[in-house]
């Protein structure tokens, strides 16, 4: 199967059920959501402030009722008694709020899951970028901003979910950041038991000595925040006084230990770095290209070599600014979670890829994605009639695809995130606007893999990104080999 992968890169970055977070434009949807639940709350105060005031008035009417009636009225009396009484009981059981509160669902928006998957993707971005608890806390990564500051009650949340996810590491880095904040005002949302279970529970699992890491015996210390910004066994473990963005590097080479793969942990630099550490050879050009059609001499394609082998190239401004408008539009309005191909399935793991997709058959707009197939061919020369439909994806906070192969014996989702790494070439492409990124993934000669085609997404830090992806396919190209006959894929 011949997979042509071709990214339209929509936007650069902006200042479960559903993984809110792994969109910008999913996260407006909580917002309306939000809206219906205090709607429900509204109406709930409202019914309530009005039986109230009806229970308030019925019993003044009766304290009113104090003077001696003639026996005629008797009767007239006890029976309106009796009427106000049934309504004050009535009113007491609040049939109505009840009725109106029991729409409300504090997990209808939010779930437990959501939360976890939250954090998750925070940790996904502290640890691939190396980014110290002290810095993400601050809501700072190296000489920009990336988000507001955490409180105690945050980081407190951070703290637990890696103790829940089983980051000892992560525990501890968090728990400093906790109980600095937790000492100037001491929330209520800190237990601080809890924390110091935490800590003392990470410090065992890492084999280093609890008594060197906090002073929990006396909370009044006046050192206390002395001493929790300096005894940490994770500076003890590393031999480094400070968790400070000057020590990360040693603190995140320890998570980096724990990656078997090399290919994962060299994924992990690049994206780090940001930049391609692989040096322009002799042939490496860019040139305006017509593709030898009459069309193109006026407006020819921008092309960019990035690798001869395997072939990769880039395509600046293929796509417009009114197409980039038109398709996110369209897209905004009916997105789900991607998913993941993993060991012949189709499945939905945040830490393999994270984000919201929307599939287009060309039917969807006939006219815009018919130009988009004539641009492909004539970059591709190879026909897009038997293609796969256009996947458009749209990238939130910690949206990424870990380091994957395109092709399979079936359809399988394309992905792209923040920078689009290539671990095995040493290469970076960075998100531009109205970009495309080429590469083939099959040796042309026989039809196996191309192990330099092994990509992934990084983290997206902060704001909001959009990409779409076509995947050609071998059927109905013009090959040298018969692809009907690779039943087996192999990666050399």
């Amino acid at each position: 199967m011949l997979r042509y992968i071709v990214f339209f890169v929509f936007t650069g970055t902006f200042a479960n059920g559903i993984n809110w977070h792994s969109s910008q434009i999913i996260l407006r949807h909580l917002y309306d959501l939000q809206d219906e639940q205090f709607a429900v709350i509204k109406e709930y105060l409202e019914l309530e402030t009005k039986r109230i005031h009806d229970l308030e008035r019925y019993i003044n009417y009766l304290y009113e009722k104090d003077t001696l009636l003639s026996p005629i009225g008797t009767s007239k009396f006890m029976s309106q008694v009796y009427k106000n009484l049934s309504e004050i009981k009535k009113l007491m059981n609040n049939y109505n709020s009840v009725k109106v509160i029991n729409q409300f669902d504090e997990h209808k928006a939010v779930s437990e899951f959501n939360m976890q998957s939250a954090y998750r993707s925070l940790r996904r971005i502290q640890k691939v970028y190396a980014i110290p608890a002290s810095d993400m806390a601050a809501g700072r990564y190296k000489d920009r901003t990336i988000g507001d500051p955490m409180d105690a009650c945050e980081c407190y949340f951070m703290s637990k979910y890696s103790f829940e996810e089983y980051d000892t590491y992560g525990v501890i880095d968090w728990a400093v950041q906790a109980y600095n904040k937790w000492f100037t005002d001491r929330p209520k949302c800190v237990d601080i038991d809890k924390l110091h279970y935490y800590t003392r529970s990470a410090s065992m699992a890492t084999g280093f000595s609890f008594e060197t890491l906090l002073g929990f015996s006396n909370l009044n210390h006046s050192d206390y925040t002395e001493l929790s910004a300096h005894f940490s066994l994770m500076a003890n473990a590393l031999n480094i006084r400070d968790i400070s963005a000057q020590s990360s590097d040693k603190i995140y080479d320890k998570y980096d230990d724990f990656e078997q793969s090399n290919l994962f942990r060299h994924f992990r630099y690049l994206c780090r770095e940001g930049k391609s550490v692989r040096p322009l050879t002799y042939d490496s050009k860019c040139r305006y290209q017509t593709k030898n059609s009459p069309y193109r001499m006026i407006m020819p394609f921008k092309e960019e070599d990035i690798s001869s082998n395997p072939n990769i190239k880039l395509y600046h401004d293929i796509i417009y600014d009114e197409e980039i408008k038109t398709i996110t539009d369209m897209a905004s309005k009916d997105l789900s979670d991607a998913a993941y191909y993993f060991n012949g399935k189709i499945t939905l793991l945040d830490d393999q890829r994270l984000g919201q997709l929307k599939w287009f058959s060309e039917n969807a707009n006939p006219i815009l994605f018919g130009k988009l197939n004539d641009r492909i061919e004539c970059i591709t020369e190879y026909t897009t009639k038997t293609a796969e439909g256009y996947q458009t994806i749209n990238y939130g906070l910690g949206g990424h695809f870990s380091v994957h192969m395109d092709a399979f014996t079936d359809m399988t989702d394309v992905p792209d995130d923040g920078y689009t790494v290539f671990p095995n070439l040493n290469y970076v492409a960075h998100c531009r606007k109205g970009s495309a990124l080429v590469w083939l993934n099959l040796r042309l000669n026989n039809g196996s893999v191309h192990s330099g085609t092994f990509h992934g997404g990084c983290p997206v830090i902060k704001g909001n990104k959009w990409i779409m992806t076509k995947g050609l396919y071998e059927e109905g190209q013009h090959l040298t080999y018969n692809w009907r006959d690779n039943k087996i894929i192999n990666i050399v």
